[in-house]
C-alpha cells in the first residue's frame, strides 16, 4: 500500500510516573528508598531526551504524592536510613550500619547499573549473591573500611541519569576515578546528587510550556478509586466474591481528585487537562467523580473497553486489535456530572514497551513498534474506516527501564525519532489524541482496571480484605473524632493527610499471591504505621491487630521443576477431563513475576509434562483461559538436539493448530507433523517421539516460549531446557 494512501496513525504515548508515599508518619523519614533512585535514574532524563525531537508529542502523568517526595529530597529535607549509611564516614559504621549497607546497596540490576561499574561488580562478588541475614554476617569481615566506602559511593552513582553521568564534570570525574574513594568524594556526589533532584521539577514544566508534552496527573495518593468509590465495585466482575465490610465514601475519591488537581497547578501553573486513575481503574461513580472535577479526559486499559462495550477485541498474528473501530478511537461518556472523553490503552503495544523489548536489540525493538503502528495505519485503510486511527500506548514510565541494557534510552530515541520522521505517524499528546477523531458514545463504564478488568490484586485476597476492614474502622474513628470535636483544626488536618495516604493501592499491591518483593514486609508495616500514627493523632488505643503483619500467605518466588512419576495418556481436549490423566506428569512452575509492575496479557503460569502412548504430552496453564492467550500471542515449544525443532501451537478461526519446523543450513524449514492440540481452559499438546528421536541421547531436551508478532515475550524455564529420559519408552 503507497505511504499516500494509508491513514494517518494519531500516537499517544502516556509516561505514568508514580512511587509509593515511603514516608513514615510517626518518624517522619522515608523508608525506602525508591523515589530518590528512580528520581535519579529516570524522571530527569526521560523528559530531557524527548527535546531532542520536537515534533514528537508525549504525556507524562505525574502522582501528586511521588512529587512532593522528589521536592523534599531536592530540598536536602528527606531523611532516609539508606541514604544516611550511604552518608556517614565509613570510619564510623557500626555493625548495623554495615549489615543494612550490604543488604540494601546492591539492590540493583546486576548487569545493566551494578555491571556498569567494575568495582560495584567486584564488590557484590565480594559480598555475595546470597542476602539472608547469615550470608551477611559471614561477608562482613571481607569488607574493610575502603570497600564500604567504594560501596558508599557507588551505590548512588550507579542510579544516576546515563546523560548526566556524561555530561556533569565532577560526576564523570568521579566515574573515571573508578575505586578508592574518599569522603571527599562523597560529599562532591551528594553536591551533584542534589542538583539533580532539582532539576526534575522545572524541566517538566520547561517541556510543558513548550506544548511539546502534555502534563496529565493522577489521585493523590494514588487510590483504586472505584473500590473508595464502593467496595461492591468487584462484584461487577466476580460476583458473590468475598468482600471486607463495605467502604463506600465517594466523597473520599472526589477528595483526593481535587487535591491532585490543585497541587498539579501550583506545581505547573496551570491545572490538568486529563487524569490518569491509578491503575486506569474506572467505575461509573469514578469517572463521574472525575467529570465532575473538570477533567476534560480519563483513559483506562482495553479489557475494561470491551466489557463496557460488550464487544470482544481479537489480534492478528501481528498484535493489530480488531474491530478496530472499538479500541483505535476516543469514546464519549455522558456522566450525571458532566461528559468526558475517555482512551484506552493497547495493551499489546504497552506490554511490548514494559515486558519483552528489552530482550531486543533496541533498535530492532523500536523498528518493531514503529512497524506495528504503520500497520494499524494500513489496516485502517484497507477496512476503509472514516477518520483516523487513534492508538493509546500508556504504561509506567521508570520500572522496565532498568531491564535494558542502556536504561532504554537508545530505544526511546529511536521511537520518537521515528514518530517525528515518518509522515505515517503523529504523535499527540493525550488531550489531542482525544480530540483527534469522531468519538461514539460509551453505553456505560464498566467497574475494572488494567490487570484483568478487575479489582482483584487489591481486594480478592483474604490478607487485601483485612486491611480494607482495618482502612474502615481507622475511617470511623477518625470521621467520629471530627463529629466530637476532639481534636483542634491541625491535629485534624494532620490525621486525614495519614489517613488519604493510607488509602494508596500500593500496600494492597503486596498482599496476596500476585505481587512479591524483597520488600514486602516494610510495605506491610509501612500501611500498619500509618494507620497507627492515625490513632495517636486520635489520641486512642491502635487495635492489637495493627501490631502484627497482615502477610498470611505467600507463593515461593523461584522456579521449580518436578520430574514425570508416570505413564500419561491424556485426552486432548483443551480441558482436564479426569484427575488421573495427568497425575504421573512433571511439573514446572515458573518463576512467580512479582515486582512492581504486572504484564497486562495472558502469561503461562504452569507446564505440565508426560510420555505415553508413544507421545511427549504437554499441558499449559495460563493466568487466563489458554484459548485467550493463542488469541494475543503463539506458544511455540523448542527442542534441542542434533536437529532443532519447533511446533508452534496457535489459533486460528476458532480451531488450534500445530506447525512444525526443523532448522537446516538454510535456516528454518516447515516439515510436517502429525502433532495435535486442543486450547479451551487449558492448552495439550501431544507430539509423536518418532518425530523427536534423534540417533544420539535418550533425552528430550524444550522449552517452551511465548512470541507475538516474532518478538519472544517469555521463555520458560528461563536458567535452563526440561529434560525428560526416554528410556522407560524407547525400545
Amino acid at each position: 500500500m503507497s505511504q499516500r494512501a494509508t491513514a494517518p496513525v494519531h500516537v499517544a504515548l502516556l509516561w505514568h510516573m508514580h512511587q509509593p508515599s515511603y514516608r513514615d508518619p510517626l518518624t517522619g523519614a522515608f523508608a525506602m528508598p525508591w523515589v530518590r533512585l528512580h528520581a535519579l535514574k529516570d524522571y530527569y532524563g526521560m523528559v530531557r531526551i524527548l527535546g531532542e525531537t520536537p515534533g514528537t508529542k508525549v504525556t507524562f502523568n505525574l502522582v501528586p504524592s511521588l512529587l512532593d517526595q522528589v521536592l523534599a529530597y531536592a530540598g536536602g529535607e528527606a531523611r532516609e536510613p539508606v541514604l544516611e549509611v550511604c552518608e556517614k564516614p565509613a570510619a564510623q559504621l557500626g555493625e548495623d550500619d554495615k549489615l543494612l549497607a550490604l543488604r540494601t546497596l546492591f539492590m540493583a540490576h546486576a548487569q545493566n547499573l551494578i555491571g556498569r561499574f567494575p568495582r560495584f561488580g567486584e564488590l557484590l562478588r565480594l559480598r555475595g549473591e546470597k542476602n539472608d541475614m547469615g550470608s551477611l554476617r559471614a561477608a562482613l569481615p571481607r569488607f574493610g573500611e575502603q570497600e564500604f566506602r567504594d560501596l558508599q559511593l557507588l551505590a548512588r552513582l550507579a542510579w544516576f541519569d546515563l546523560e548526566w553521568q556524561r555530561d556533569d564534570e565532577a560526576t564523570r570525574g568521579l566515574i573515571e576515578k573508578g575505586k578508592r574513594y574518599s569522603e571527599d568524594d562523597k560529599r562532591v556526589l551528594a553536591e551533584r546528587e542534589r542538583a539533580l533532584l532539582r532539576a526534575i521539577v522545572p524541566a517538566y514544566r520547561a517541556a510543558a510550556d513548550s506544548g511539546q508534552v502534555e502534563l496529565s496527573t493522577t489521585p493523590y495518593y494514588h487510590p483504586i478509586l472505584p473500590l473508595l468509590c464502593d467496595s461492591a465495585a468487584h462484584h461487577e466482575s466476580h460476583p458473590g466474591a468475598p468482600l471486607p465490610r463495605r467502604y463506600r465514601h465517594p466523597e473520599d475519591a472526589a477528595d483526593q481528585i481535587r487535591r491532585a488537581a490543585d497541587r498539579h497547578q501550583e506545581l505547573f501553573g496551570a491545572r490538568p487537562a486529563g487524569m490518569w486513575p491509578s491503575e486506569g481503574s474506572v467505575s461509573e461513580e469514578a469517572v463521574a467523580e472525575i467529570a465532575r472535577a473538570g477533567f476534560a479526559w480519563t483513559a483506562s486499559d482495553e479489557g475494561v473497553l470491551e466489557r463496557s462495550a460488550k464487544r470482544p477485541l481479537h489480534r492478528d498474528s501481528r498484535g493489530t486489535a480488531y474491530p478496530m473501530d472499538l479500541l483505535y478511537r476516543p469514546w464519549l461518556r455522558k456522566t450525571p456530572a458532566g461528559e468526558i472523553r475517555m482512551l484506552f490503552r493497547d495493551r499489546a503495544l504497552s506490554d511490548l514497551i514494559g515486558f519483552s523489548y528489552a530482550n531486543l536489540e533496541p533498535q530492532r525493538a523500536a523498528a518493531d513498534m514503529l512497524e506495528r503502528l504503520r500497520r494499524i495505519g494500513e489496516r485502517w485503510s484497507e477496512e476503509k474506516l472514516a477518520g483516523s486511527p487513534v492508538v493509546a500506548v500508556i504504561l509506567d514510565g521508570e520500572n522496565c527501564w532498568e531491564h535494558y541494557k542502556d536504561g532504554g534510552r537508545v530505544f526511546l530515541r529511536e521511537l520518537y525519532r521515528g514518530l517525528q520522521e515518518d509522515a505515517r505517524l503523529r504523535a499527540v499528546t493525550m488531550s489531542e489524541a482525544s480530540q483527534a477523531s469522531a468519538t461514539e458514545e460509551l453505553p456505560r463504564v464498566f467497574a475494572g482496571s488494567w490487570i484483568n478488568a478487575d479489582f482483584s490484586v487489591w481486594i480478592g485476597h483474604a490478607d487485601d480484605r483485612r486491611a480494607w476492614d482495618l482502612l474502615g474502622d481507622a475511617r470511623d474513628a477518625l470521621e467520629h473524632a471530627q463529629r466530637q470535636g476532639a481534636l483542634d483544626a491541625e491535629a485534624l488536618a494532620r490525621a486525614w493527610e495519614i489517613f488519604r495516604a493510607a488509602c494508596g493501592s500500593d500496600w494492597c499491591w503486596w498482599y496476596g499471591e500476585d505481587h512479591s518483593s524483597e520488600n514486602d514486609a516494610e510495605f506491610d508495616r509501612l500501611f500498619r504505621r500509618h494507620l497507627i500514627a492515625l490513632y495517636r493523632e486520635l489520641r486512642l488505643p491502635a487495635p492489637e491487630a495493627l501490631q502484627e503483619t497482615l502477610i498470611s500467605a505467600r507463593l515461593l518466588g523461584a522456579a521449580s521443576t518436578s520430574p514425570p512419576t508416570g505413564s500419561v495418556r491424556p485426552t486432548i481436549d483443551g480441558a482436564l477431563t479426569t484427575p488421573e490423566e495427568w497425575a504421573g506428569a512433571g511439573v514446572h512452575r515458573p518463576a512467580q513475576a512479582g515486582g512492581a509492575m504486572h504484564r497486562g496479557q495472558p502469561e503461562l503460569v504452569g507446564l505440565r509434562f508426560g510420555i505415553g502412548d508413544e507421545k511427549l504430552h504437554l499441558l499449559l496453564e495460563a493466568s487466563a483461559p489458554a484459548r485467550s492467550l493463542l488469541e494475543e500471542s503463539q506458544l511455540v515449544v523448542s527442542f534441542q538436539g542434533d536437529v532443532a525443532l519447533r511446533y508452534r501451537v496457535h489459533a486460528s478461526e476458532g480451531r488450534t493448530e500445530v506447525r512444525r519446523s526443523e532448522r537446516l543450513g538454510i535456516g528454518w524449514v516447515a516439515s510436517p507433523t502429525w502433532a495435535v492440540a486442543a486450547a479451551g481452559e487449558v492448552l495439550e499438546l501431544a507430539i509423536p517421539l518418532g518425530e523427536l528421536r534423534s540417533d544420539h541421547g535418550r533425552t528430550l531436551s524444550f522449552r517452551v516460549l511465548q512470541v507475538q508478532g516474532g518478538v519472544e515475550l517469555a521463555r520458560h524455564p528461563e536458567s535452563g531446557p526440561i529434560e525428560v529420559g526416554l528410556e522407560e519408552v524407547m525400545p
